[in-house]
């Protein structure tokens, strides 16, 4: 063999020795340290999930409390909720519930729209004051009041009625 093929042999050589090297070790490096890489991210995401729970814990008690201060139950539906706020407004006040009617739904991509529509007798003032209580308390969007005067026979008195309409939008899951 002359010089020149012995440079090209050892030339070759050194660059098969280099490609081995590579599958068989500097390859699994770099996926190992890739691994590593991935790991310590979920070691740190573990680390803080302590004081995420807390945190969210926390924020949780803090959410219950305004909606305790605000008398809205998780439990309840929306509909008994209403019905819970109008029977303890009429004890205070003389208003009767006349007909709770169920709620209409229509749904529409993620949003679902509820219409509550109820009625009540009393007086003026009173019906009022329910009104601004209604509005206040903000349960839904009063769309729309209808006020009527009626007759009742039986008694032989004008008595003074309004129809509710209360809309509510909620997000569907």
């Amino acid at each position: 063999m002359s010089d020149r093929q012995k440079n090209i042999a050892l030339v070759g050589g050194f660059l098969l020795l280099l490609i081995i090297s590579y599958v068989f070790s500097i390859q699994k490096t770099f996926e190992l340290k890739t691994k590593l890489n991935s790991l310590e991210k979920d070691k740190e995401l573990l680390s803080n999930a302590t004081e995420r729970i807390f945190n969210l814990q926390q924020e949780n008690l803090y959410l219950d409390s305004i909606l305790q201060l605000k008398d809205v139950s998780i439990e309840n539906s929306f509909q008994q909720t209403i019905l819970n706020r109008l029977n303890s407004f009429s004890k205070n006040e003389s208003i009767e519930i006349i007909s709770f009617q169920e709620p209409h739904s229509f749904k529409e991509n993620t949003t679902r729209l509820d219409s509550y529509s109820f009625e009540i007798k009393g007086n003026f003032n009173a019906l009022l004051k329910l009104v601004n209580t209604l509005e206040k308390q903000q349960l839904g969007e009063i769309i729309s009041l209808n006020f009527e005067k009626k007759k009742n026979y039986r008694r032989n008195k004008q008595e003074l009625m309004v129809a509710f309409h209360i809309q509510k939008l909620a997000q569907l899951d």
